[in-house]
């Protein structure tokens, strides 16, 4: 009889412990990422009366005996994870992202230079790509650690530079034109305009002409009369440069137009009031002529933080506006030009036995001893998965099953209770016999 009340006395327990994972599966149904675990239960230790023998078939042998045995209740068997993937939640972040696959993102404290060995690293894995960008321009998790993957091959992924020229307009400037002469000077502020041509005969003419900058130095110049009417005085003046911001205000302030002056003369460099006045009058347009091709982003094969890089033209990281997370797990981000920026490739690692993973604090994972084969990959579409942009991972807990669990758990317990009242009950009536 005291047996029977140990059985129970383990059953109660352990259906305490299973109804203990049910609670947390219930717990965390709206956590990000979390994978819900089921309870396996495992016969205790067992009593053995009589034991079992083999049968004799010689003459005069007894025929074989199985063994009799009485158990001691129940234990816990193992408790499992369940690494099915949760269910899509939309994200209005640009740098949340899920995996869509078995693989998990790599994360923990900083780890200088680059390495391949996963298992030696000390990092933890993740199911949940809750990320941002820090101060310093890396790319961390939700709890602060450091996000892993592969960084940019030196001197890849420099983004186009864009065209310094430019064509500087005053419009409607009214310009005195002597005909009979030979235009060949403009003034524009501090910037002599010497022209090289000398007839002046069509309705629009093209004037090739070099520009004496204060200082010295020359550029090359195209000056265009548009629009000219010979009967009035008003044209569009317009100047392509080689280089942005020629044209200077008296103050000799590159690209600052200020108050602009124009005046043709007969020959001699004269300087007249009239003109565009108000900087609204002049404008500039990149017309692409100095534009320099990027250099497409290639990626390295061994593990590292993942950072803005920098520009090499100004030593500065690019400062990025937006930020998007493709397919194969590339970070690319645009800049204030509209300059696509590839700053990245975030990494999965592949677990060869996930249940050999041990959980921790928040959302990470220790690899532990029975893990198996750990190794990193790059986001093919593979059993590892895809990386899926502007999405969070939701929990898959399937809350029906943990209800229909926590119902046979609640039974389970009640039966275990029964056993010790009525073993209790049996108890009382040996006591009261020798009344």
């Amino acid at each position: 009889m005291v047996r029977s009340m140990i059985a129970g006395v383990a059953g109660l327990k352990t259906h305490q412990s299973k109804l203990d994972v049910i609670g947390n599966n219930i717990a965390n149904v709206n956590t990000w990422g979390f994978k819900s675990s089921s309870f396996n239960f495992a016969d205790s230790m067992y009593s053995t009366s009589i034991n079992g023998s083999a049968g004799n078939d010689l003459a005069g042998g007894a025929g074989g005996r199985n063994a009799s045995q009485v158990g001691y209740g129940v234990t816990t068997g193992s408790i499992s994870t369940s690494f099915q993937a949760g269910a899509p939640a939309p994200s209005a972040s640009s740098l949340d992202c899920m995996i869509d696959g078995t693989g998990f993102f790599l994360v923990g404290n900083m780890i200088n230079g680059s390495f391949t060995n996963v298992e030696e690293s000390g990092l933890n894995l993740s199911r949940i790509g809750s990320f941002s960008v820090d101060g310093n321009g890396y790319l961390v998790d939700s709890m602060g650690s450091y996000v892993y993957g592969y960084s940019l091959v030196d001197g890849t992924g420099i983004p186009e530079k864009p065209a310094t020229a430019s064509k500087w307009t005053i419009k409607n400037a009214t310009v005195t034109i002597d005909k009979t002469g030979t235009p060949n000077t403009i003034s524009i502020g501090d910037v002599k305009v010497q022209t090289t041509k000398t007839d002046f005969k069509g309705q629009v003419q093209d004037w090739i002409a070099q520009v004496t900058k204060k200082g010295g130095g020359f550029e090359g110049f195209t000056i265009n009369l548009e629009n000219y009417n010979d009967g009035a005085k008003t044209v569009n003046l317009t100047i392509e440069s080689n280089q942005k911001g020629v044209v200077q205000n008296a103050a000799g302030k590159p690209g600052d137009p200020g108050k602009i002056t124009t005046a043709w003369g007969n020959g001699k460099n004269t300087t007249a009031p009239q003109g565009g006045t108000e900087k609204d009058n002049f404008t500039q347009t990149v017309i692409g002529a100095n534009r320099v091709p990027g250099i497409a982003a290639e990626f390295s094969d061994e593990l590292s933080t993942i950072q803005i890089p920098t520009d090499p033209d100004t030593g500065m990281a690019y400062n990025i506006q937006s930020y998007k997370i493709n397919e194969d797990g590339s970070v690319v981000g645009v800049d204030e030009q509209g300059r696509t920026i590839a700053i990245g490739q975030l990494a999965l690692i592949t677990v060869e036995n996930p249940n050999g993973l041990e959980k921790t604090n928040g959302y990470y994972y220790n690899i532990g001893p029975n893990a198996g084969t750990i190794e990193h990959i790059k986001a093919n579409g593979g059993a590892a998965g895809k990386i899926r942009g502007n999405y969070l991972e939701m929990a898959n807990v399937d809350l029906a099953n943990e209800f229909s669990q926590m119902i046979t758990t609640q039974r389970g317990y009640q039966a275990n209770s029964k056993i010790i009242t009525v073993t209790d009950q049996m108890l009382e009536e040996l006591v009261n016999m020798k009344r």
